[in-house]
């Protein structure tokens, strides 16, 4: 006699860490920032989140986003800990400090704060032209 098939947990899995940190760094924007500085020192074993991050935000689509956002990296040798600090347009600032935390953890919390905050370009500005534009004007 044979045990009855009892399926336990979701049937597919997480596409993993890479995936996630694709998918924060694709959601990046940086339209509501006026600077971000990023300081750490290479010689620290913590020092490796914020270059880590660098990448993520000297991507060229991402710094497309906001031409005037001024990304400034501070290399320093005093073992201090690693520290994200981002002035925002509205005079408000944010600081990361980095000695516990990922960079997945990073970009999930600036996403949250700063790139929610823009608000979702209208997609009806861009009207299609020709036979679908005057089917819609019939309307």
């Amino acid at each position: 006699m044979a045990l009855p098939y009892i399926h336990v947990g979701a049937f597919t899995r997480s596409a993993g860490l890479y995936s996630a940190l694709g998918k924060q760094s694709q959601l990046l924007n940086l339209k509501p920032v006026k600077k971000i500085t990023f300081t750490f020192d290479p010689l620290s074993e913590n020092g490796v989140v914020v270059r880590n991050l660098l990448n993520y935000f000297y991507l060229e689509r991402v710094r497309e986003t906001n031409l005037n956002c001024v990304l400034k990296t501070k290399i320093v040798s005093t073992r201090a800990d690693p520290t994200v600090e981002v002035d925002l347009v509205d005079g408000k600032t944010l600081l990361y400090q980095a000695k516990h935390l990922q960079p997945l953890e990073v970009l999930h919390s600036f996403n949250a704060l700063v790139s929610s905050q823009v608000k979702a370009e209208a997609a009806s500005e861009d009207l299609p032209k020709g036979k679908l534009a005057k089917f819609q004007m019939k309307r």
